[in-house]
C-alpha cells in the first residue's frame, strides 16, 4: 500500500497537525560541549554539542546520537524544565515528567506555548521535553524506523527516547529512579509515543497522558484508515520519505504495527495509570477568528475518534483509564495548556500515592 501526497496535501497537514505557534523565547547564555561517540541504546552515545539558559529554570541542550543518523548534521533539542529552588536542595530528588512534542513542534516550541515553566513553578518535578524529529519536520513518530534506506538514514526515535535519554537524565540529573518517579505526556502525534512508550516500557513509566493525541493507529477499524492517511501524508509531505518508512507497509508489516500501537496492545498498560485528554473539535466562539479553525476543528475530531479507538479497545480489556472529554475543543495550543494545567496535579497525586 502506498499513498503520495504533494506540496499542497503537505500544507494541508501542516494545517491540521501543528497547533498555531507563538513566538520564540530569548536564550540567555549559550555554551558547548562534546564527547566521543559511543554505541546506541545507552546513555553515553549521546554527545552533548550544545548548552543554552533560558532564564534559571530552564536549560536547552543540543545533542546527537548514532541512533538518529542526520543529528550528527542537524542536532535534535533536550529542554529541560527544573523545579524551583533545584540548586538549593542538594541531596532532594524529583520525579521526572516527559513531555513528547507532536508533528511539526519542537521542544522549543512546547516550551514557549504550553506554559509548562509557568505551571510547574510551585511543584517538585523535573519535566524534560526532547524533540521527536528535526527542526520541525514530520517528526518519527515514536518508533525505531523500519526504513533504514530513506534520506534520513537510520531513525531509531525510540531507542533515544527511551533507552538512551532516560538514563542519561537520571545520570545528569537529581531524579527519583523508577517507575513511581517517572511519567510520560504528549501532544498529538506525541501522545501517541506517550501511550506506546508506556505499553512497550512499563518499566520506566508509571503514568501515562496523552493531550489530543493518536492514541490508536491500528486497532479500531476506522482509526487505521485514519491513521494510514495521515501517516502517509506527514511522512511524504513533510519528511520526503516513503510513506510507511517507521512501520513498514501496513499488510505485510501489520505485526510490526500491533506492536507499537496503543489500542493493540492496550493490556500491557495495565497496572499504568492513563489519562486521556481529547475533544470533539467544536470551537469556542473566540477560535472563529483564527485562520485555521477549520483545520484545527477537523484535526481534533479525527483525533477524537483514535481515542474513541483506544477507549473502546481499553474497555474490552479491562484496563482502567481517566477520560477527559471536552465538548469544545481545537487542535490549537490553548487546548494543550488546558489538558497540561488539569493534568499536573493528577501525576503530582500519582508520585505521592501512587495512584
Amino acid at each position: 500500500m502506498k499513498l503520495s501526497v504533494g506540496a499542497s496535501a503537505a500544507a494541508l497537514i501542516v494545517g491540521l497537525a501543528v497547533p498555531v505557534a507563538v513566538g520564540p523565547a530569548q536564550a540567555a547564555t549559550t555554551s558547548a560541549a562534546s564527547s566521543t561517540p559511543t554505541r546506541a541504546g545507552a546513555a553515553a552515545a549521546i554527545t552533548v554539542r550544545g548548552t543554552t539558559h533560558d532564564g534559571p529554570r530552564v536549560i536547552k541542550y543540543t545533542v546527537s546520537t548514532p541512533s538518529l543518523a542526520m543529528s550528527t548534521k542537524t542536532p535534535v533539542s533536550v529542554d529541560v524544565v527544573l523545579p524551583a529552588g533545584y540548586s538549593e536542595h542538594p541531596h532532594r530528588r524529583y520525579p521526572v515528567l516527559y513531555e513528547l512534542p507532536g508533528t511539526s513542534n519542537t521542544a522549543n516550541e512546547i516550551v514557549n506555548n504550553t506554559r509548562v515553566v509557568t505551571l510547574t513553578q510551585k511543584l517538585g518535578l523535573i519535566v524534560v521535553i526532547p524533540d521527536g524529529g528535526y527542526n520541525g519536520d514530520g517528526g518519527g513518530f515514536y518508533t525505531d524506523w523500519v526504513d533504514k534506506s530513506t534520506r534520513l538514514g537510520v531513525e531509531n526515535w525510540e531507542t533515544f527516547h527511551t533507552r538512551e535519554l532516560v538514563p542519561w537524565i537520571d545520570t545528569h540529573f537529581r531524579t527519583k529512579r523508577s517507575r513511581a518517579g517517572r511519567a510520560i505526556t504528549g501532544v498529538s502525534q506525541g501522545g501517541f509515543g506517550s501511550m506506546s512508550y508506556a505499553a512497550r516500557h512499563p518499566d520506566l513509566y508509571g503514568a501515562a497522558a496523552a493531550f489530543s493525541g493518536a492514541v490508536d493507529i491500528h486497532h479500531g477499524p476506522v482509526c487505521v484508515v485514519g491513521a494510514d492517511v495521515l501517516i502517509s501524508a506527514i511522512m511524504t509531505g513533510l519528511n520526503q520519505v516513503e510513506p510507511f518508512a517507521p512501520f513498514g507497509n501496513p499488510l505485510t508489516d501489520a505485526a510490526n504495527w500491533k506492536a507499537h500501537d496503543p489500542g493493540s496492545i492496550i493490556g500491557k498498560l495495565d497496572g499504568t495509570r492513563i489519562d486521556l485528554y481529547t475533544s470533539t473539535g467544536v470551537p469556542a466562539a473566540g477560535d472563529l477568528s483564527s485562520v485555521s479553525v477549520l483545520g484545527t476543528a477537523a484535526m481534533e475530531a479525527l483525533l477524537h475518534q483514535s481515542n474513541l479507538c483506544f477507549k473502546r479497545a481499553a474497555d474490552n480489556a479491562g484496563v482502567a483509564y481517566h477520560w477527559h472529554g471536552y465538548l469544545i475543543g481545537t487542535h490549537d495550543w490553548r487546548y494543550a495548556v488546558r489538558s497540561l494545567a488539569d493534568y499536573l496535579p493528577r501525576v503530582m497525586s500519582f508520585f505521592r500515592t501512587g495512584r
